[in-house]
């Protein structure tokens, strides 16, 4: 899944990460779940170790990930780049391929690009989430395209479908631009800039906040209605498979929707001071603190919590239900679930499970020889970017 913050505010996001502004120099590699061509490397096969592509960004890439495609793009161009499932139009992409192994999926290979509709428009944000992407521009526009029968498009309840960029009416408020967009599986929360959370999608479960009486989705954007502290401002968001979670500035936390995995109940007690990311897997939510500590909890089933031996972390990428760090010292570790190869090779005694600190060795590059520069965390997908 996948999310972005535009750059007012400080502070970070879960399931996409922002790459550093850097030389052109940088090499990016993918691994992990590759069953529709979303790892970008030509071929539909599961990648166990970093496989390097050839992204056509320059510099400041953004990666945000759906269930199985994906987007790159820097901020402020006026081009992104798509890769992977397209059945629903997820990749606002009218045309796409078969891949030789399943002639019913539908994928685009490589990447195709996308551009506003604007011609003076710049892409300054992208989500996705399980089959459907968000899209905001510069001109302060919100677009949506795939596949959304529980409102996932906030299109509205006659637009299930939308196999182009299709802009969602009347959004944001005016006087208002958005802040941060996170979506999931199934929902999709906004943050703006003044301070309002909006949402729309799967709400069954709580995630959206309050609803009416019956009422199971929205369709549309709507304010959130959430029973906060009146002195709380939300200043990050992040969204489970069936939750919503919310930090102010000082560390406060509020979780909304369901608690099957304890992301309500076991959550801190007291404000986690000098947060730096805010992330959630699935069924997990994560804190990377200043000094570098991983704060989480949540499911832990298949590994999905850091490890105790986890050194101290300069970033942190939080995917479905595994994550990847970069250490302090500049190593590169992954934890959780990897049944696709998302954390790399594993030998048989650790299986599909990384519970303890494991570094991802990158082939064909020496030791010593780079620099790795940002991470990103999909549905079962890992990238890294070095120079």
């Amino acid at each position: 899944m996948g999310d972005t913050q535009l750059p007012l505010p400080s502070s970070s996001m879960g399931r996409v990460s922002q790459l550093s502004h850097s030389p052109s120099n940088y090499r990016l590699f993918s691994f992990g779940s590759n069953s529709l061509g979303q790892l970008g490397i030509c071929h539909v096969e599961d990648a166990h170790t970093p496989t390097e592509l050839f992204p056509p960004c320059p510099s400041g890439m953004n990666i945000t990930t759906g269930g199985n495609h994906t987007f790159i793009f820097s901020n402020g161009s006026n081009v992104a780049y798509a890769t992977g499932d397209n059945t629903f139009g997820q990749c606002s992409v009218a045309s796409s391929i078969k891949p030789s192994s399943d002639s019913s999926q539908s994928i685009t290979t490589k990447f195709t690009t996308i551009v506003p509709p604007s011609p003076t428009a710049r892409w300054q944000a992208i989500s996705s989430g399980w089959q459907f992407s968000i899209f905001v521009s510069s001109d302060n526009a919100v677009y949506s395209c795939g596949n959304g029968p529980r409102g996932e498009l906030g299109l509205g309840s006659s637009a299930t479908t939308a196999r182009s960029l299709t802009q969602i009416p009347s959004f944001p408020p005016p006087g208002t631009t958005v802040v941060q967009i996170v979506s999931t599986v199934e929902h999709t929360l906004v943050l703006l800039s003044n301070g309002h959370v909006y949402g729309w999608g799967n709400g069954r479960k709580g995630q959206l906040g309050l609803l009416e009486t019956g009422e199971k989705y929205i369709w549309e954007p709507a304010e959130l209605r959430l029973d906060l502290p009146e002195d709380f401002e939300i200043t990050g968001i992040a969204a489970g498979r069936e939750f919503s979670a919310f930090i102010s500035a000082d560390g406060e936390i509020h979780v909304i929707g369901s608690d099957k995995w304890g992301v309500k109940k076991s959550k801190p007690s007291n404000k986690v001071s000098g947060w730096r990311t805010f992330a959630a897997g699935w069924g997990a939510i994560y804190i990377l603190t200043i000094e570098g500590k991983v704060l989480a909890w949540g499911r832990g089933t298949h590994g999905q919590l850091p490890p105790n031996d986890l050194p101290p972390l300069e970033k942190l990428a939080v995917g479905s239900e595994h994550a990847l760090g970069i250490g302090l010292d500049g190593k590169l570790y992954a934890w959780g679930w990897g049944e696709h190869g998302n954390c790399g090779t594993l030998s048989k005694e650790q299986g599909e499970v990384v519970r303890w600190k494991h570094e991802v060795s990158i082939d064909g590059l020496a030791e010593g020889s780079y620099r790795i520069d940002g991470i990103a965390a999909g549905c079962a997908t890992s990238w890294v970017w070095t120079t």
